[in-house]
């Protein structure tokens, strides 16, 4: 199973960021859009694992303490050299990075792979694309409250799809 940890999004903040995808679709961007569905923040990446229970247990633990926070859109970005768009997020205090530190320390004293960076919260909204020239750059404004994690199993068949396994909520 390939697996991984992330913030799933509210439904009407998923039509907010398909709302920025429309947009980039209207001017001719072209590229690998990301389904609506698939719309999350990841947290950690496990990769291929049948360690569900540890997975689990690790969540549960790296979640105390964590009380809900809220994370607001902060712009756009991009990694590989342009060509995975994103939106990126912020939070209004240090809780999210909390929620992460304490997700790495928890996984990696049950042998799990440390992330090799620091967080960086964003939503994906495409991959390899291009055609943005001229394009001009309206996000999603407000904020939205985070009040759980999901780990999620990525399958590929005809496309990518996520299915939530376990979820812990915050305090």
């Amino acid at each position: 199973m390939r697996l991984f940890i992330a913030i799933p999004l509210p439904r009407e903040l998923r039509q907010a960021v398909l709302e920025v995808q429309q947009a980039l679709l209207a001017h001719g961007v072209q590229g690998r859009f990301v389904p609506r569905e698939n719309f999350h923040i990841t947290l950690h990446f496990i990769g291929e694992s049948r360690r569900l229970a540890d997975i689990s247990e690790a969540m549960c633990e790296a979640c105390r303490g964590i009380r809900p926070f809220l994370l607001r859109f902060s712009g756009r970005g991009s990694f590989s050299g342009g060509k995975t768009v994103f939106l990126s997020v912020n939070c209004d205090n240090s809780e999210i990075n909390y929620l992460y530190d304490s997700l790495e320390y928890t996984l990696s004293e049950r042998g799990f792979t440390r992330n090799r960076d620091r967080l960086k919260p964003h939503i994906t909204l495409g991959r390899n694309m291009y055609g943005f020239e001229g394009f001009e750059w309206k996000g999603p404004e407000g904020a939205f409250r985070v009040e759980e994690i999901v780990l999620y199993e990525s399958e590929r068949t005809e496309g990518v799809h996520y299915h939530a396994l376990h979820q812990v909520s915050l305090i």
